[in-house]
C-alpha cells in the first residue's frame, strides 16, 4: 500500500482536531481540570475573619428556614468545626453534617463539607449537590468567593 494515501486522510483529520481544539475555550478547559474535591472549596480569607462569618451566615439561615440548625462544636486556631443539620426543603430528609474550616496557607482558609460520623459510613443523603448547596449558602451571605 502506498504511504501517501494513508498521510493525507490522517493529516488532514489531525489538522481538523486541532482547529476544533483550538476553538475550545482554554479556560473551560483549566476550571474543568480544577474543581477537585467537590466537598471541599479554599478562600482567599485569613481562619480567625473567614470562621465567624460561615456561622453567621449558617445562623441566618437556620432560623429563615426551619428544620436546619448547625452550631460550632470546636474552636481553635488551626481547625474550627460546625456540627449540624441541613435540610433544603421541609418534606426533604434531614442531612446530618459536619462543617470544617482550617487554614491552609497565608490568608487563606479550606472549607469541608462531611457527613457526620454518627452515621456510621453509610449518608446516601450528602451528595455533591446538597454539599454545594451549602457552599452557596455561605457565599451567597458573606460574598467569598472560591480561589482556584
Amino acid at each position: 500500500m502506498n504511504p501517501r494515501i494513508l498521510f493525507y486522510p490522517l493529516s488532514s483529520i489531525l489538522l481538523i482536531l486541532l482547529f476544533i481544539g483550538s476553538c475550545t475555550p482554554f479556560k473551560i478547559l483549566l476550571t474543568e481540570k480544577s474543581k477537585g474535591d467537590p466537598f471541599s472549596r479554599v478562600y482567599a480569607v485569613p481562619l480567625k475573619d473567614f470562621h465567624p462569618r460561615l456561622n453567621q451566615a449558617l445562623q441566618k439561615y437556620s432560623k429563615e428556614n426551619p428544620g436546619n440548625s448547625f452550631q460550632v462544636t470546636r474552636l481553635g486556631s488551626d481547625l474550627v468545626i460546625i456540627r449540624g443539620f441541613y435540610q433544603k426543603e421541609s418534606n426533604q430528609a434531614r442531612l446530618s453534617v459536619v462543617i470544617m474550616t482550617k487554614p491552609v496557607g497565608a490568608g487563606k482558609s479550606r472549607l469541608e463539607i462531611k457527613p457526620s460520623a454518627n452515621q456510621g459510613g453509610a449518608f446516601p443523603g450528602l451528595d455533591v449537590a446538597s454539599a454545594g448547596e451549602l457552599f452557596q449558602i455561605f457565599e451567597k451571605e458573606t460574598g467569598f468567593l472560591p480561589v482556584e
